[in-house]
């Protein structure tokens, strides 16, 4: 599991930014709430929950644990997916 990227924003949208950490561009899905947060920097560390599915892996960022524990608690109801 990844826990954590920190390193330059390479990219920056609503739902999602491009983070460079040691060299590789990590694509990962936030939300309007971590984008508000991380807005106005050029670095970030995000927290991170790793999803695998069969036919793909995405990375999910959270600027704070409490926000991560809780779409942790969300995906865990039955048909509540993450990207929901």
């Amino acid at each position: 599991m990844i826990g954590f990227v920190k390193g330059n924003i390479a990219e920056k949208h609503p739902t999602y930014v491009v983070v460079e950490a040691g060299g590789i561009g990590y694509h990962i899905h936030i939300s309007l709430f971590t984008y508000s947060k991380i807005e106005s920097l050029e670095q970030v560390k995000l927290l991170t929950h790793l999803h695998i599915k069969e036919d793909s892996h995405t990375l999910f960022g959270f600027s704070e644990e409490l926000e991560r524990k809780l779409f942790r608690h969300l995906i865990s109801v039955s048909g509540i997916g993450p990207s929901t």
